[in-house]
């Protein structure tokens, strides 16, 4: 403030600042209190400082000093606290200016990429840019004047579009393919921006792109009202209580298990979610290869680009396992193979004559009671591998594919067919040997009552379940 003070304000009104300053000195004017009464403090470490000292100067200021000078007042000032990992973000914000709403606008978007709206950005390639919602002072209010970033390993601090500026790198960013956030903090206009790019974009691009910005303040917002902060914690505090009967139902679910009589054999008919039309499995087998089926019957062959040796076997690849609430268990190489599933599906009824084809495999474990019931450990590929085979558990692989065009990709596993019609097909999987017992198989689409825990009861999900199909 001292060299702005020097280069930008006139004698005459740098005597009325410090004749103001000397007036708090001798306490004839009195802090600026906060909305609420009290004093409004900031704290580092174990020692406390009394926040905007000079805001009392304003009360004289706003009147004294002309319009150029008010630049000179922040909206909030931000404090840093780094602790191992984790990186957080204080605010501590000026409740005598008024909260504004704002418009962004790159100058500069990388080579192919095209507004998604809603600060979205986009290429062909998959990859993306995304400028979040801007955290306004009353935004900032809401989550507590705080912003925590977990995992971090690297702060970049440097200067974007005018603005102080960190660059945020994730541990085992190559690893994991992690995102890269950028904060960009504007004091003297009061708001925070952040942008999230995809691992894919490169950086000198990302800064291009996030040095380019154009802020424009188009409207004026408020801190919250008593009412409103009220209204708000009230409906957070109901979806709190909604979330919690849903984590009840599904634990409930979770004790109950599969029905036994959900569950079919080789040979026996399962219906669809309408019952519309039916399935069978009439026959399985886990092969070492693919060898000798075509490829223009695989839904996307390339993604077996680099995984598979010379005689059709697939490549081992490194695969997390997480437990239910995602904590890492342990990281190895999971060995592959191919399971080849055949169906007969008989429509009954073709008043929607698309059906689905296509199948989903459904990992189970059995419970502490010895009852089967469905795993919520899960498993991933080590992201920076690039592995796609098992394609969220569904096929890989369709004989009986019409919609093979490169624009229809995603009805590649629908059929026509007409009332009283049969179709046998088959199906091909990728599967971790070692998990090969551990799965039962459904018609994609079928048991979405599995996901209603939140309105349905544990016994009225297992009633809706269409139901599964056991291969052993």
């Amino acid at each position: 403030m001292k060299k702005n003070r020097e280069e930008m304000i006139p004698q005459v009104v740098e005597d009325r600042l410090q004749a103001a300053y000397e007036q708090i000195r001798k306490g004839e004017i009195k802090q600026v209190k906060g909305r609420k009464g009290e004093i409004r403090q900031m704290k580092r470490g174990n020692r406390t400082y009394k926040n905007w000292i000079g805001a009392a100067a304003v009360l004289v200021l706003v009147i004294l000093i002309p319009s150029a000078v008010y630049a000179a007042v922040t909206y909030f000032q931000k404090i840093e606290h780094r602790e191992g990992s984790n990186i957080t973000y204080e605010f501590q914000l000026n409740y005598d200016l008024v909260p504004g709403e704002y418009k962004v606008t790159p100058g500069y978007l990388p080579q192919g990429f095209a507004d998604d709206s809603h600060g979205q950005y986009r290429s062909a390639d998959d990859k993306w840019i995304t400028i979040m919602p801007i955290y306004t002072m009353a935004e900032l209010e809401k989550i507590n004047n705080e912003i925590t970033v977990n995992g971090v390993e690297k702060v970049e601090h440097t200067e974007l579009s005018g603005m102080p500026a960190d660059i945020i790198t994730f541990q085992e960013a190559k690893k994991y393919q992690s995102h890269t956030y950028i904060f960009l903090f504007n004091e003297s206009e009061g708001y925070v921006l952040n942008i999230i790019a995809g691992y894919k974009v490169e950086k000198n691009e990302l800064l291009k792109f996030a040095d380019s910005l154009t802020v424009e303040r188009t409207g004026e917002g408020h801190f919250e009202t008593e009412e409103e902060k009220a209204l708000r914690e009230q409906k957070e505090s109901e979806a709190a209580l909604y979330a919690l009967e849903g984590q009840k139902n599904w634990d409930a679910l979770m004790a109950l298990g599969i029905p036994e009589g959900k569950i079919a054999g080789i040979g026996e008919e399962i219906y669809n979610y309408d019952k519309t039309c039916s399935y069978t499995i009439t026959n399985y087998e886990f092969l070492n290869s693919i060898e000798g089926f075509a490829k223009e019957d695989f839904f996307e062959f390339e993604r077996f680009d680099g995984w598979l040796n010379g005689d059709g076997s697939l490549r081992p690849y490194a695969r997390m396992h997480y437990d239910k609430n995602g904590e890492l268990l342990e990281e190895t190489r999971a060995e592959q193979e191919i399971l080849r599933v055949d169906v007969r599906v008989h429509c009954y009824d073709d008043t929607d004559s698309d059906f689905p084809m296509d199948f989903t495999l459904q990992y189970v474990t059995t419970n502490a009671e010895g009852i089967l019931t469905w795993a919520e450990d899960f498993y991933e590929a080590v992201p920076e591998e690039n592995y796609f085979l098992q394609m969220n558990d569904s096929a890989v692989y369709f004989d009986k594919a019409v919609n093979t065009q490169k624009d229809n990709r995603n009805h590649f596993f629908y059929r026509e067919m007409k009332s009283g019609e049969d179709l046998e097909y088959t199906l091909l999987f990728v599967v971790d040997k070692d998990r090969k017992d551990n799965f039962l198989i459904y018609p994609t689409g079928s048991n979405s009552a599995l996901w209603q825990a939140e309105t349905m009861t544990a016994g009225e999900i297992r009633d809706e379940l269409e139901g599964y199909i056991s291969l052993r």
